[in-house]
């Protein structure tokens, strides 16, 4: 049954078609992460990229493959020195995405908070879905005016995207879920009109862009692909709410 649902999301995946249409509610993703090589940075997991994206539709913290970084203060753009790098290459409308980050939300700030991992995120239009677009513009927005909010915001708008997938209701995607969940984050009022302003005129246009080059270059075949530097790490082997803490400690007990 596993192996049927697998072929039937690389169809999925190969087609760009939704499960309801118009609204790009795709069934996504694989359930294995892909395969990690070594790498240099600038590549497939690693290092964190060092030099910011530039001009206009970039957001002030975003590096130049398209990567946000958290650090312990859950502040975009800090990192931790010495600090293992946890890599999420994911689609706001991939579902498999959004139950990996509820899955693992609490445990990933609490291995930021003590300095053990940087979060660096890699978003992208892998499943060509309009939430993408309105989603990411919305983030360029909150980075840019309201970066305290905005691990809490990607966090919200991965629940909001959880909801709308099970009720399969694709009349939710739309610039109004986005900006509801923006409100539930805690950012202000003012911020939220700029979003919705945003999400018209697809202000971060040029960040989305660079997201799907670095995809590319990257060979991204499913999502989420999560690596720790350049270490593969198989989603089922750290599929519980200490999965990314255990296997950290696991291989440090190894060396």
């Amino acid at each position: 049954m596993r192996e049927e649902q697998e072929r039937r999301e690389r169809r999925a995946r190969i087609t760009r078609r939704s499960l309801l249409g118009i609204g790009g509610l795709a069934v996504a993703g694989t359930v294995a992460a892909v395969v990690i090589t070594g790498r240099d940075e600038g590549a497939l997991g690693g290092k964190i990229v060092t030099d910011l994206a530039s001009g206009d539709g970039f957001p002030a913290t975003i590096r130049a493959d398209g990567s946000l970084v958290f650090g312990p203060d859950l502040m975009p753009g800090t990192s931790t020195d010495g600090a293992q790098n946890l890599h999420i290459y994911f689609d706001y409308a991939c579902h498999y995405c959004a139950n990996f980050e509820e899955l693992h939300k609490t445990e990933i700030e609490t291995l930021l908070g003590d300095g053990t991992i940087n979060l660096v995120l890699h978003t992208s239009r892998f499943l060509d879905s309009s939430w993408s677009n309105m989603v990411c513009n919305a983030m360029g927005v909150v980075l840019d005016q309201d970066p305290a909010s905005a691990f809490a915001f990607h966090h919200a708008v991965m629940t909001r995207f959880s909801e709308i997938y099970a009720s399969q209701d694709a009349s939710a995607i739309t610039a109004e879920s986005v900006t509801q969940a923006a409100t539930e984050a805690g950012v202000s009022d003012d911020v939220v009109e700029q979003i919705a302003s945003a999400i018209t005129a697809n202000t971060y246009g040029a960040w989305l862009d660079l997201c799907d080059q670095t995809f590319s270059e990257a060979s991204i075949s499913g999502t989420p692909t999560v690596c720790l530097g350049t270490e593969k790490l198989e989603l089922g082997d750290i599929a519980t709410a200490t999965g990314i803490t255990d296997h950290i400690q696991g291989a440090a007990a190894a060396d």
